[in-house]
């Protein structure tokens, strides 16, 4: 005995000295198994395996490699346990495992930014991620095969492989386990889809029958651990998942086993055949709750939303599928009464679908389909398809009313772009050919048969070669090798016309390809050249010439300039620049096309004088002459030519007789200019000088005149960089009523802020703006920021006065501003009600007739109009009652002197008499003293603006002003 006693201990140690070595596979899928940031493997899989090898004696080594490698190392014996394997029909075959699952967990889909994905019908033409090897893998593609969802699959090693996949731009979307998706998708900027699939019990695999010492240690650990709420294996759930799970078996189960031993024994028969059916039972009960599982899943999953209504007003919903969420809807506002199903139908649908059904159920139909609008809960409206099935009693009467209903809105949508392709195909004004495979022509559109003389019927399945005039050197073998390598061919073609007209045509043929990648058919698209090119001989006619002369324009005189300057024949140039005097008032008196015809005039008498010479119209009434080899006697000598011809009397096409007159800039090369433009740039600064010194004359350039011109060109550059640098800014002045005090209105002024040279005050840059005609664009600059800045004041609940802003001599002559008011108005969104356009004195008398009706059509927008600076021009009374104007505006000189200048007293007050007697609100401007208010006030004045109540304002001042 003592003998045996000292063996068996030998033996123990024998045995403790022989640890038995196990090799783990390792591969990336945190938080169940991946190697941290310090290189040691971890993760559930892991701690649970290092506990149980520290209570087995087992020594670990974990052999890192891709997930598909480690399972094929695992099945052929290299590696020893393979943690986080689910169990398959193939896996089986090849691995082992042990009983109780060592973790549960399912796979969910996760998405980038910006992609809609509420079902699986949503990974339709989408690329998804997938685990190389994994059951995710498997099964995806076997169930959307299934449901002929076609999806192009990217294999990964691990899945932060997938999710960076997805991130960069290379997948669509990654099925990756829950697990690790909660932990990393943030990280990876990607968001969660309720698609969810496969839920999964999660095993240790080694190969086929290899290693059953291993699994059976690792179910006593395991049904150990999961019988224990406190032990190990709760906590390193804890640990990882944040929460603990709940106790799988419950303490107490062990005790009752261990009292009732005996029993157990005594009926171990009667245990083992009902375990066996228990087993059996349990097997069938698992295998349901499986199928009622995927079943779940696939109809939350799913396009259709299922409903069970009662026959009752507003259709009372008894049963709605959980994914009733996507219209943003809970099931519980359904089947707790708070929603009916009438209430989410479109209104203007709602009688119609209930006529429908009514009629449906009185014939006794038992399914039957409609389409319709539902409103989402975010009030959008979606296209539905119902498949509605009813079921009766045997007596005939209605049971229950279930529907399948099925968002068709892209259908829909699709439905009507095909209409609009086919409206387009049929309607444009290029011909279009569609031929099968083998170059038979199977349609032409419209189009077509009005650019060839060809009608359908005449061409179907006739060669598209029909068409073909170069049978000697056919393109077509050239068109067809082209075609073949890249789908593709364009290029220009001789045809023919029915006729037996020849055309050239540009021409575009595409080959569409078919869904197996077999030739389908083949697109040609084709344009008649004859036109275009005829088109293009007139448009290079017009860029190099006036289109209402037919002589040369700027940029052919500065060709001709540039050629003469640079040629050593020239001795000397001389270049005049003719500007027509007084032609804006016959243009404006009778209408373009007189004044059109009298440029037509014009360019004739000037022609018969200057033979031999270039003259170029170079826009509006200008015109230039340039000479050659001439000194300056002969140029003034053509210029007084030039003057007495254009001053003699015109006839127009009406009878009517005018006279015009001439203005001549004169300057010389090479005394001044050096460059064609500076050549240009010195006589436009010579005929300035001419008309601001009488018109009727001529000037030569000389330096005297640089200065002048360059600050004024200067201002001008300056001025249009500082509009497209929004360099321009607006501020406000209060409007205030006289008698209350209340704040009714603000004038609108434009101010410079340039950014080298500060504050530009407004009269160094209006008149600038006003010579050089880019007082247009400033003013609807103005208009727009104006109302621009109004709507965003309104919208942040600020109570907006009605704000004025000025309107230029020149725009009020615009014959498009009613339509630049209303397209800014439409623009911004401003009231019209709020904006009130101010017009000078002056500009309203220029043209008076034409000045009533823009006023006119002005006020049918629905703003207000009023007279700026009243008091300084010639006002008629009799226009001036027919203006449709809403306030007078007492110019500011008037203002200035009220409290010691008699006359302005009596000028103001005759001013403030008749604006009441023509039922006019009458508004004082630069008001700054109180004297000045209390006479205003005294003789009944309706308004007043002025640094007494204060000064223009920023914006932001201004703001602050309406907020308090």
């Amino acid at each position: 005995m003592l003998r045996l006693a000292l063996l068996s201990v030998l033996m123990l140690f024998t045995a403790a000295g022989q640890a038995r070595e196990v090799t783990v596979g390792l591969y990336e899928n945190d938080p169940k198994i991946f190697r941290d940031a310090g290189g040691h493997p971890s993760g559930i899989f892991v701690e649970l395996i290092e506990r149980m090898a520290a209570e087995e004696g087992w020594e670990l080594e974990f052999v890192e490699c891709a997930w598909a490698d480690c399972l094929e190392r695992t099945s052929r014996g290299e590696i020893d346990l393979m943690p986080d394997v689910a169990i398959s029909e193939q896996r089986e075959v090849r691995f082992d495992f042990h009983t109780l699952p060592a973790l549960h967990s399912w796979s969910q889909v996760y998405r980038r930014p910006g992609l809609e994905v509420d079902s699986i019908f949503d990974l339709s033409g989408r690329r998804v991620a997938l685990l190389e090897g994994s059951i995710q893998q498997a099964r995806i593609g076997a169930l959307l095969d299934e449901f002929g969802i076609t999806h192009e699959s990217l294999a990964v090693d691990d899945f932060h492989a997938a999710f960076e996949a997805v991130a960069e731009g290379r997948a669509d979307v990654a099925l990756v386990n829950h697990l690790f998706g909660s932990r990393y998708h943030a990280d990876y900027g990607l968001k969660r889809t309720p698609v969810v699939m496969e839920p999964a019990r999660l095993f240790f695999a080694t190969g086929a029958g290899r290693n059953a010492e291993l699994l059976a240690a690792i179910d006593r650990h395991l049904a150990r651990w999961q019988a224990d709420g406190d032990s190990v294996y709760f906590d390193i759930l804890e640990r990882w998942l944040g929460e603990r799970p709940r106790v799988l078996v419950p303490g107490w189960v062990g005790w009752l086993f261990a009292t009732g031993g005996l029993l157990l024994l005594i009926g171990l028969g009667v245990v083992f055949w009902l375990r066996r059916a228990v087993v059996v039972r349990g097997r069938r009960l698992a295998e349901t709750r499986r199928a009622l599982e995927t079943a779940y899943e696939v109809i939350e999953a799913s396009p259709v939303v299922l409903f069970r209504w009662q026959l009752a007003p507003g259709w009372p919903v008894e049963f709605v599928s959980g994914n009733v969420d996507r219209w943003g809807y809970s099931p519980e506002e359904f089947l707790n009464g708070t929603r009916d199903f009438a209430e989410i139908l479109h209104p203007e649908d709602l009688d119609r679908v209930a006529a429908e059904v009514e009629e449906r159920l009185g014939a006794g139909a038992t399914a039957f389909r409609q389409e319709y609008r539902i409103l989402r809960a975010d009030g959008s409206a979606r296209w539905v398809a119902d498949l509605t099935h009813v079921f009766r009693h045997e007596d005939g009467e209605v049971d229950r009313i279930e529907g399948v209903i099925t968002d068709i809105t892209e259908q829909r949508e699709g439905e009507r772009r095909q209409r609009e392709a086919a409206a387009v195909l049929e309607n444009t004004l290029e011909g279009v050919i569609i031929t099968d495979a083998d170059e038979r022509i199977v349609m032409v559109n419209r189009a077509f048969q009005s650019l060839t003389g060809y009608t359908e019927a005449e061409v179907l399945d006739r060669p598209v070669t029909l068409l073909d005039a170069e049978h000697a050197t056919s393109p077509w073998p050239a068109i067809r090798e082209e075609l073949a390598a890249s789908g593709h061919w364009q290029g220009e073609l001789t045809s023919r016309r029915k006729n037996g007209e020849r055309f050239p045509e540009l021409r575009a043929i595409s080959r569409v390809v078919g869904p197996a990648g077999e030739d389908d058919h083949v697109v040609h698209l084709f344009t008649d050249m004859s036109r275009l090119r005829a088109t293009e001989a007139r448009l290079d006619f017009l860029a190099r010439h006036d289109a209402l002369t037919d002589l040369p324009n700027r940029a052919l005189l500065l060709t001709h300039l540039r050629e003469r300057v640079a040629s050593a024949d020239v001795g000397a140039l001389g270049l005049l620049l003719i500007d027509l005097d007084r032609f804006r008032d016959v243009n404006d008196s009778y209408g373009h096309h007189v004044g059109d015809a009298l440029l037509r005039q014009a360019a004739r008498r000037l022609e018969s004088l200057i033979e031999g010479r270039c003259l170029a119209r170079l826009g509006g009434d200008e015109f230039a002459v340039l000479a050659e080899n001439v000194g300056r006697a002969d140029l003034a000598t053509l210029a007084e030519t030039i003057i007495a011809a254009l001053t003699r009397p015109w006839r127009l096409d009406n009878g009517t007789e005018v006279r015009l007159g001439a203005s001549v800039g004169i300057t010389c090369y090479p005394d001044f200019g050096r460059s064609p433009e500076a050549l240009l740039q010195q006589a436009d600064a010579a005929v300035y000088r001419a008309k601001a010194e009488g018109r009727g004359s001529f000037r030569f350039f000389d330096d005297s005149l640089t200065a002048g011109a360059r600050h004024r060109i200067e201002m001008e550059t300056r001025l249009r960089r500082a509009i497209e640098a929004d360099e321009l800014e607006l501020h406000y002045q209060p409007q205030v009523d006289v008698t209350s005090g209340r704040m009714i209105g603000a004038e609108a002024l434009v101010r410079w802020r340039d950014g080298d040279r500060g504050l530009v005050p407004p009269d160094a840059f209006i008149p600038v703006a006003e010579q050089t005609g880019m007082i247009a664009a400033l003013g609807d600059w103005v208009l727009r920021e104006a109302c621009r800045q109004g709507r965003e004041w309104h919208d942040a609940g600020l109570p907006v006065p009605r704000l004025a802003v000025n309107v230029s001599a020149r725009q009020l002559q615009d014959e498009s501003l009613v339509d630049r008011v209303r397209a800014v108005l439409d623009e911004t969104g401003y009231p019209p009600d709020r904006l009130e356009l101010e017009l000078t004195e002056s500009a309203l008398m220029h043209q008076q007739e034409r000045s009533v009706r823009v006023l006119r059509a002005l006020r049918r927008l629905g703003l207000h109009l009023a007279i700026d600076d009243f008091g300084t021009g010639y006002s008629s009374l009799a226009y001036l009652r027919q203006f449709p104007i809403d306030v007078l505006k007492i110019d500011k000189r008037f203002v200035d002197d009220l409290a010691d200048n008699n006359d302005d007293r009596e000028i103001a007050g005759a001013i403030l008499a008749m604006g009441h007697a023509l039922r006019l609100s009458v508004l004082a401007e630069g008001v700054e003293t109180e004297a000045q208010l209390a006479f205003l006030r005294a003789n009944g004045c309706d308004s007043y603006q002025g640094y007494l109540f204060s000064p223009p304002l920023p914006p932001a001042g201004f703001a602050r002003l309406l907020a308090d």
